[in-house]
């Protein structure tokens, strides 16, 4: 019993190491590989990175525009196929594709799993997760 107690007394005003998880979180380490995100100003759209995927989670369609230039017509990502290599972003020569730090991805409807990249809102509702 006095052993227990000095325990006790010894850890009472040591700092706490647990976090209230939904509020308080962990800082991401610098090369955690989360989602796939894009910056569609720097993309060339030259599909490397829809090429090295080793899972095909990454489908690029490009038009020719009337300036002979190449505009998206569609960039989506497949996150329930993608395996988190990074080598996406390891290809990518303009550095536009790269791995976010999302890691909360929980849906509870599978169309929510094909992202569209190109779209500026798209992980809304990951990137500030509410408790229910």
């Amino acid at each position: 019993m006095i052993k227990a107690l000095f325990v006790t007394l010894k850890n009472l005003f040591v700092k706490p190491v647990t976090l209230q998880y939904p509020t308080q979180k962990m800082p991401m380490t610098e090369r955690f590989r989360g989602l796939v995100d894009l910056h569609a100003e720097k993309c060339i759209k030259c599909g490397q990175c829809v090429k090295i995927c080793p899972t095909l989670c990454l489908d690029l369609a490009v038009k020719e525009g009337a300036d002979k230039k190449k505009d998206f017509e569609h960039f989506k990502y497949n996150m329930e196929l993608c395996c988190f290599c990074g080598l996406c972003e390891q290809v990518c020569p303009t550095q536009a594709i790269y791995m976010g730090k999302i890691y909360e991805i929980a849906v509870y409807e599978h169309g929510k799993l094909h992202i569209d990249l190109l779209n500026a809102g798209k992980y809304d509702e990951w990137a500030h997760p509410t408790v229910k």
